[in-house]
């Protein structure tokens, strides 16, 4: 699930607040040890600070991930729906305060959790985080995310313990709009 909310956190980056909403298809690549060909599925992704975190994957099966007020949604391949409460699930405890304090802009929260180095580029900035927790070390090296601008990512890696590998690159939409 930190995969999923990483991509917002770079937009509290440099004391700017991140955009209202943020709207994308995206393309996931995930390699995993064990498999010799790596995993991909596309999607769409919805942040909105009214209407809160949405990831849809529409192929090559259909899964849907949508969290906000401490509650998440899930909709498995098979049909399956089922509500999650923060208090109740100690991992949506935890990616629910990264996401709520991405969203605040609130800096410091998040380098509670993750050392941040931000680099600069010519069209946007390159953020990595490096998890501070033990815990969390335990499941994630590192995560990488380039922006086009705050709280714009085009492009998110993220390295696991285990080895396994995430990458996933995102196509914006008219975020001028209000999300769907």
């Amino acid at each position: 699930m930190v995969a999923l909310l990483t991509c917002l956190l770079s937009s509290a980056w440099a004391g700017k607040r991140p955009p209202a909403h943020f709207v994308a298809t995206f393309v996931q690549t995930r390699t995993l040890p064990g498999f010799e060909e790596p995993l991909t599925s596309h999607g769409l992704l919805r942040v909105s600070k009214a209407e809160g975190f949405y990831w849809e994957i529409l192929k090559p099966y259909h899964y849907v991930f949508a969290m906000n007020d401490g509650k998440a949604y899930e909709e498995l391949p098979d049909g399956t729906r089922r509500v999650l409460k923060a208090d109740e699930t100690p991992w949506l405890r935890m990616v629910q305060r990264i996401f709520v304090n991405a969203l605040s802009g609130n800096r410091g929260r998040i380098e509670r959790w993750f050392e941040v180095k931000v680099e600069p580029l010519e069209h946007g900035r390159h953020v990595t985080l490096l998890p501070r927790a033990e815990a969390m070390a335990q499941v994630i090296e590192r995560i990488e995310v380039t922006e086009n601008i705050a709280g714009q990512p085009r492009y998110l890696e993220i390295e696991q313990a285990s080895g396994a590998r995430m990458v996933i690159r995102f196509t914006p939409a008219d975020n001028d709009a209000e999300p769907p």
